[in-house]
């Protein structure tokens, strides 16, 4: 495992640790459901802490996204029905942020790198600025880079999915579906998931240190 996990093997964990190995007190749809409900209270945890695991880089280009809509206009030119999509503006429509957004952290003009900063209004937006609101952002430059505080997403199919966190946390989600899957309440949740990042998230940073070799004369 590395920067994400796959949600099969949780289930195994799970079912493992449980001694569940024929499904027999719970269905895969349980632990599916009980995973989910653990990446909920996670995200929320990791959100408000501010977590550098949920940090996301986005790179947006006019030209690029207008090229293509282009693209599939074309294509289907003549086709009964079709409404040619229209092309972006990220100034005046704003561009759409992504599904996965809780956040922002930064933007960055993708011509010079400038760090842009927010305005107060959408009137206010100039060259160095920009403006969030109703799920689009304005940026009045054809390319920049967005990094933001992303969610977790739920597991839809639990063979195929992965859960995108770093294998640090494999075995406390492993505890925590454990504990939903136990009647763990709302308060021991909330408790367990708080004490569960707190342990992971500074394990992480120290296996990003880089170790000092030893000297030899």
């Amino acid at each position: 495992m590395g920067a994400s996990m796959a949600a099969q093997a949780v289930l195994r964990a799970v079912r493992q640790k449980e001694g569940d190995n024929n499904a027999v007190k719970y269905s895969d749809y349980d632990i599916l459901c009980a995973i989910n409900e653990v990446l909920r209270y996670l995200n929320v945890d990791l959100s408000n802490k501010q977590a550098e695991c949920l940090r996301h880089i986005r790179e947006y280009d006019e030209d690029q996204e207008n090229d293509a809509i282009r693209a599939i206009n074309e294509a289907h030119m003549g086709m009964v029905g079709y409404v040619p999509q229209g092309f972006e503006d990220y100034q005046k429509r704003g561009a759409k942020l992504p599904d996965d957004f809780v956040s922002l952290i930064s933007v960055q003009r993708l011509d010079d790198l400038y760090a842009m900063h927010p305005a107060p209004n959408l009137s206010d937006v100039n060259p160095s600025t920009y403006y969030v609101a109703g799920g689009r952002i304005f940026v009045p430059c054809k390319s920049f880079r967005m990094t933001y505080y992303m969610s977790v997403s739920p597991v839809m199919d639990v063979e195929k999915d992965t859960i995108d966190l770093p294998d640090i946390f494999f075995e406390p989600i492993v505890k925590l579906v454990r504990l939903v899957l136990n009647n763990g309440d709302a308060d021991a949740m909330t408790q367990a998931v708080n004490l569960a990042v707190d342990e992971a998230i500074p394990k992480r940073r120290y296996k990003r240190v880089r170790q000092k070799m030893p000297f030899y004369l």
